[in-house]
């Protein structure tokens, strides 16, 4: 849904507003790595100019023989740990959390390097000459695990991590990414995806925010009373880059046909996502601007200049509206985005996956684990706004402490944010070319009268000609 690219888009931002910060509570949205960016942001430019900043850091914790959970672990190992644009905002946080796992595995050496926008170039080279890391940071919203993982180049971490272990993260993140029902990546920190709320506008509708609606297709009724109550329109961006999964997770729309050989989004809940869209721009509801733009920034432009009821986001771009507009800025409200009818929110936002070719298989995988651990996501969240991936961790009192800005609200939010997060879109073979045919049949049938029905048949037509 529009989940998927607002969390990435929150991930390149989130590093540039955060490092800034010289304080050590959470100021980003999500992610403190624009690795995780789509194709509607360039992750480099943001990240490399956020880091060369030092962000702060929580203080250190002690070491706990508690977070040795990886058995056989062997002695006198030597381990590479490649990151992805942590270096240097985030180095106090990095190698206090080695130091940590050294004390916790005694005779584990760890080499943390960490790379940039190349790194997947550097990471396809490194394995095909035999010396690519033992640990390594991948991206999730980016498909960079299954992509490793389908080259038998990853380690089975079904077979490798005790059960107890792998029940510390939520299913939903363990369970992402399969090949062939294999998990082969731990989950490490999620962004969030929030509704900001402009009170002076949302408030002349009778609403309350605790009224804004829990289910995507409840957002018709409300643009409608916005529109009647405030003559103002929403502002609502469709995923312009990745527009099946939008399907996928707001209308549970399946993307294929039983078998996998045909696409098959023109069904009726294909074509009732449609209309839903194409009946808020008949109603006049929705900013016709935003609701298509490639730029998300087109769409936080507009709510920010305070002519929109709500806009979906990061909780960190509450930010930019601070920056830009004060008075709006103590006019605002948070809360979790609606969800689809498939119940997900969208996949998550990056991982940590073990070589399969290393020496040091059982070393590897508990240092993959250790910073995956509740404990150090915990910390790592009092550095930077990223949210854990065990429901655990959230029950240290950081995320139930009440926020002194409201883009720190995310916190209480996490939790049951990041509970819904799963990986439910299949592979599509040729997706630039299949987002194109399906850009296309949208924009026919929200602007131009076609058919939802016939716009989605078209589409579907023309992809499967591609597949084939």
């Amino acid at each position: 849904m529009r989940t998927h690219r607002y969390l990435a888009l929150a991930a390149v931002l989130a590093l540039a507003v955060g490092a800034c910060s010289s304080s050590s509570s959470p100021s980003p949205s999500a992610a403190p790595s624009a690795a995780a960016s789509t194709p509607a942001a360039t992750p480099g430019a943001s990240a490399s100019a956020a880091a060369s900043q030092a962000a702060a850091s929580a203080t250190p914790i002690a070491a706990d023989p508690a977070e040795a959970v990886i058995p056989n672990v062997e002695s006198g190992a030597q381990i590479t740990f490649w990151t992805f644009f942590l270096s240097p905002t985030f180095d106090p946080y990095i190698n206090e959390t080695v130091a940590r796992f050294k004390a916790t595995y005694p005779g584990v050496e760890v080499t943390v390097q960490d790379h940039k926008g190349t790194m997947r170039e550097e990471l396809n080279t490194a394995f095909a000459a035999g010396n690519a890391p033992d640990v390594i940071n991948l991206s999730v919203s980016e498909g960079w695990v299954s992509e490793f993982a389908g080259k038998g180049l990853l380690l089975d971490l079904d077979k490798g991590v005790p059960q107890q272990v792998q029940d510390i993260y939520y299913p939903g993140l363990w369970n992402e990414q399969l090949i062939n029902d294999v998990n082969y990546q731990f989950p490490w920190y999620q962004g969030l995806n929030v509704e900001l709320i402009n009170k002076a506008i949302y408030d002349k509708t009778g609403l309350t925010v605790a009224d804004f609606p829990k289910k995507t297709q409840d957002l018709p009724a409300l643009c409608k009373t916005i529109l009647e109550k405030t003559q103002t329109v929403c502002t609502i961006r469709l995923t312009m880059s990745d527009l099946l999964s939008q399907m996928v997770y707001e209308g549970n729309v399946k993307a294929y046909t039983p078998d996998g050989t045909s696409f098959a989004f023109n069904s009726p809940e294909g074509v009732a996502w449609l209309q839903m869209y194409v009946d808020m721009v008949a109603a006049g509801t929705v900013d016709n601007t935003v609701l298509t733009t490639n730029d998300d920034r087109v769409g936080l432009n507009a709510f920010a200049a305070g002519t929109s009821a709500f806009y979906a986001t990061g909780p960190n771009l509450a930010r930019v509206v601070k920056d830009t507009n004060k008075t709006l800025y103590d006019n605002l409200a948070m809360v979790q985005a609606p969800i689809g009818l498939s119940g997900v929110t969208g996949k998550g936002l990056m991982a940590i996956s073990v070589n399969k070719s290393t020496k040091y298989p059982q070393a590897s995988l508990a240092l993959a684990q250790f910073f995956t651990n509740p404990r150090s996501m915990v910390q790592f969240a009092k550095t930077v706004a990223i949210y854990p991936s065990s429901p655990s961790a959230y029950d240290d009192p950081f995320f139930a402490d009440p926020p002194t800005q409201i883009e720190d609200s995310g916190r209480r939010l996490a939790k049951d944010i990041v509970a819904t997060y799963q990986d439910i879109v299949p592979t599509v073979v040729k997706k630039g070319d299949v987002n194109a045919i399906l850009k296309t049949a949208i924009e026919s049938a929200l602007f131009n009268k076609v058919p939802a029905q016939q716009a989605l048949d078209k589409a579907v037509a023309d992809a499967n000609k591609i597949i084939k």
